[in-house]
């Protein structure tokens, strides 16, 4: 259980690294200030869905190093690293709700757990039945007599 954990709260930190390091390299090549949660405030229309986009890369990434740090106790690695991200986002869109269009943070949370789910799906396959083939040359029927 320890590793779940774990591995969900450094998913999280692998989150915020990525966005972070995005915002960075984004507030260098337009030469602003470095905006750690606005979207809108960049100029153009590239940049926030750029960053809505970084945003679902990060948690896909985020998330297969948890599910796959704490693959044996894969539960409590799901629910530690989906709650703090969904905390995260939602802090997101409480920070940014009364200075400017909160479309792009509810898209990023969207996307995020959209992520999450697809990152589950493939560190976590549906096992597969196997399949029963029933051929006459198999059947042999017992002499009774």
């Amino acid at each position: 259980m320890k590793k779940g954990i774990l591995g969900g709260l450094i998913g999280v930190s692998i989150v915020l690294s990525i966005d972070s390091l995005s915002r960075v390299f984004i507030a260098l090549s337009v030469d602003s200030s470095i905006l750690m949660f606005s979207y809108s405030e960049y100029e153009g229309f590239f940049w926030p869905v750029f960053l809505t986009f970084i945003a679902m890369v990060s948690s896909f990434t985020g998330g297969l190093f948890s599910f796959t740090y704490g693959k044996s106790h894969k539960y409590s690695s799901l629910t530690t690293y989906l709650l703090c991200l969904i905390l995260l986002r939602y802090g997101q869109i409480h920070l940014l709700f009364e200075t400017e269009t909160i479309v792009y943070p509810i898209a990023a949370l969207i996307l995020s757990v959209v992520s999450v789910f697809l990152a589950w799906k493939l560190v976590f396959p549906k096992a597969k039945k196997p399949e029963i083939k029933e051929n006459e040359d198999d059947y042999h029927p017992v002499n009774q007599a």
